[in-house]
């Protein structure tokens, strides 16, 4: 089943946390937090806001991975930076993302990552001046030289969009995250449910 996953925006949105509720209980997705400019305390007070187990056993987290052991989030996500080390991985409980962007990675991918983000695939609908257009033949290239190396789910990543999200669907990939298109949207749950309804199998 194509996977969708909800990244969070760096700076918070107004009606964040209420939109995030509405989309854990209508929708099988995935939400990542991350929030690079969040201290640890500021990270705390934000997951405190989610009181109910249901929505924080989506989220997996993209900083202050500590945290995972006191509050009970799906899982953490690691940088490419972070994957060296050794003391983000141990959370034998809780399952592990991380991020590439260059295809075949020269770290290697091991089977302890539920799934791998490549990026970008467009031009950034949240970052300005970020990523490029890639043509669906680039696409189903991207996702050829990574499956020949790894069993590792991968995640499409970068200007994915209503317009395009077939593309990546059609190009092999397991999924695709989710930012810009949902967060920039004057309304971001109906912007989630077009692009949920073109998706279904």
């Amino acid at each position: 089943m194509f996977k969708i996953i909800l990244i969070t925006p760096e700076q918070d949105h107004p009606e964040e946390s209420r939109i995030i509720e509405d989309i854990v209980r209508n929708y099988p997705i995935g939400i990542h937090i991350r929030k690079p400019f969040h201290s640890i305390e500021e990270y705390r007070n934000y997951l405190k806001l989610y009181t109910s187990e249901q929505i924080i056993n989506r989220f997996v987290l993209h900083e202050h991975h500590e945290l995972a052991s006191e509050f009970p989030v799906k899982g953490i996500h690691l940088k490419e930076k972070d994957r060296m080390l050794e003391t983000t991985r141990d959370q034998s409980d809780k399952i592990i993302s991380t991020s590439i962007h260059v295809i075949p990675d020269e770290f290697g991918l091991e089977d302890m990552y539920s799934y791998v983000f490549f990026s970008p695939l467009f031009e950034s609908i949240s970052k300005q001046q970020y990523g490029r257009n890639m043509t669906e033949e680039e696409l189903k290239y991207k996702v050829f030289e990574f499956k020949k190396n790894s069993s590792v789910a991968l995640i499409g990543l970068g200007g994915i969009n209503e317009e395009n999200i077939i593309q990546i669907k059609q190009s092999g990939f397991d999924g695709a995250a989710l930012v810009g298109a949902i967060w920039n949207n004057t309304d971001p749950l109906l912007a989630l449910e077009k692009i949920s309804n073109l998706i279904e199998d």
